[in-house]
């Protein structure tokens, strides 16, 4: 009997391109015309497992997909597409802007200094900037100094990406300001806590890991994670994992032909009856179903 080919969500370098290693330092930027013109200004849902992406639109409308979520965006505007995340645009024809990209290290490096940074890049989402503002404009100066930068033989080429890097993240923060205000310094450590507890079911929550065992790797009790938990996102542990394991499901749901069994095993599930249980009770439809409905605009 032919077995079906499995359909997976495309996971590329750059957009198109094969998936390769990430040098610690990587930096890139190109203009949203350079690789959406030749796709008719569709971007397919994709990710990039190690890539972190900005992009900044300064002309044309458009509509971003994040997790299965459509957006409706106008100029000036930037979108935030972290590492791992399953994204994609329509584009009007004719849109200007940047595409930055950037390695998942050089975060880790500037969330040391700053923890509000790796905050920015927890979630996709999508600002709509004010276009009088005295922080937009520096922000496509920095995309156009990055650009000058990229690949030039000067010396301190490489660093100098870094630095309007910087610049160019320090502005969208600064302009986010209002959801990230200033917390105290104990909510500060909970939400550090919180961020490597992510770090660790990013990476583990196909294993079928227990709290416990997380609690363990994260060299504190269960009950020192339950009270981050509860002050940083307002829900115990276990509905963090399962909320990661459910959108997993989701993305292979929506972006895959992969059979729902063979998802429920993918997911570390020994049933796929208990699985389909487990997804009809948090999404409120059988994985069949949601399949079926598809994206919803």
């Amino acid at each position: 009997m032919a077995r079906q080919a499995r359909q997976r969500i495309p996971d590329y370098f750059l957009y198109g391109e094969a998936r390769r290693g990430v040098s610690g330092g990587f930096v890139h930027v190109e203009t949203i015309e350079a690789r959406s013109a030749g796709h008719h200004w569709k971007i397919q849902p994709h990710l990039h497992q190690a890539l972190h992406q900005v992009l900044l639109v300064s002309k044309g409308r458009g509509i971003a997909l994040a997790e299965g979520a459509v957006t409706h965006f106008r100029p000036p505007a930037a979108v935030v597409a972290p590492a791992g995340a399953v994204h994609g645009f329509e584009f009007e024809p004719g849109t200007l802007g940047f595409v930055i990209s950037f390695a998942d290290e050089l975060l880790t490096i500037m969330a040391r200094r700053d923890p509000t940074v790796a905050r920015f890049f927890g979630a996709p989402h999508t600002m709509e900037l004010p276009a009088r503002s005295t922080d937009t404009a520096p922000l496509l100066r920095a995309a156009r100094a990055l650009t000058r930068e990229q690949g030039t033989a000067r010396v301190g080429g490489a660093l100098a990406a870094e630095g309007w890097l910087a610049v160019l993240l320090t502005q969208l923060l600064r302009l986010s300001q209002a959801l990230l205000k200033p917390a105290d310094a104990a909510l500060s450590r909970d939400r550090q806590l919180i961020t490597r507890f992510r770090g660790l079911i990013e990476s583990g929550f196909r294993s079928g890991q227990s709290i416990p065992q997380y609690a363990q790797a994260l060299r504190i009790s269960e009950a020192r994670l339950r009270n981050a938990c509860l002050a940083v996102a307002g829900q115990p542990p276990l509905h963090l994992l399962h909320a990661r394991l459910l959108l997993e499901a989701k993305r292979q749901l929506i972006y895959t032909a992969t059979p729902v069994g063979e998802i429920a095993y993918g997911l570390g599930f020994d049933d796929a009856a208990y699985f389909t249980r487990f997804f009809t009770r948090r999404a409120g439809l059988s994985p069949r179903a949601y399949r079926s409905r598809g994206l919803q605009a």
